[in-house]
C-alpha cells in the first residue's frame, strides 16, 4: 500500500495478517445465519488476526477485517507488529 500514516509509518496493512491477543468471539448482535459453521464453532478457541496479507484480495484488506486461527498455524501469512514506548 502506498502512502504514510499521520506519524510517517508505511506498510501498516496488507503485508501479513497481524496477530492480536484477542480471543475470537461474536460482536454484539451477532447472528450466525446463514453460515452457522463458518465462525461460531471457533468462538473462544482461536485468536484474532487483523488486516490481510499479500495473498488477500485488495478489496478486503483493511484494519477492520478480522480472521481467526490458532497460533500453531504456520501457513497463513501472519506476523506480528512490535512497538516500543519512548521513555
Amino acid at each position: 500500500p502506498a502512502g504514510a500514516s499521520a506519524h510517517g509509518c508505511r506498510q501498516l496493512i496488507g503485508n501479513v495478517w497481524e496477530w492480536t491477543d484477542t480471543t475470537f468471539g461474536p460482536y454484539p448482535g451477532f447472528e450466525p445465519d446463514p453460515y452457522k459453521e463458518y465462525s461460531q464453532p471457533w468462538f473462544g478457541t482461536h485468536k484474532v488476526l487483523r488486516g490481510g496479507s499479500f495473498a488477500t484480495p485488495a478489496r478486503l484488506i483493511r484494519n477492520t477485517w478480522r480472521n481467526f486461527y490458532t497460533p500453531e498455524r504456520c501457513d497463513i501469512f501472519a506476523g506480528l507488529r512490535t512497538c516500543a514506548l519512548e521513555t
